[in-house]
């Protein structure tokens, strides 16, 4: 049986801000938004790249947030 890495929440959140760096680099690319205007692309539920941009940058405040309460 594997055991799951364990990760500290500075790794967590320098993780969570890459994904986020790397999701806005291929949003901000040229061939990317012709493959979003397309009129073919589509989702399940309508959602775009900005979208889980948006959630990872929700996230990482509600971290933020955690460990400042936890400090207080």
């Amino acid at each position: 049986m594997q055991t799951q890495p364990s990760l500290t929440t500075t790794e967590i959140m320098t993780i969570i801000l890459g994904c986020e760096q790397t999701l806005r680099f291929v949003q901000a690319s040229p061939n990317y938004q012709q493959i979003e205007a397309s009129e073919k692309f589509s989702t399940s539920n309508d959602l775009r790249l900005g979208d889980a941009v948006q959630a990872l940058m929700e996230i990482h405040e509600a971290i933020l947030n955690i460990e400042f309460y936890s400090q207080v």
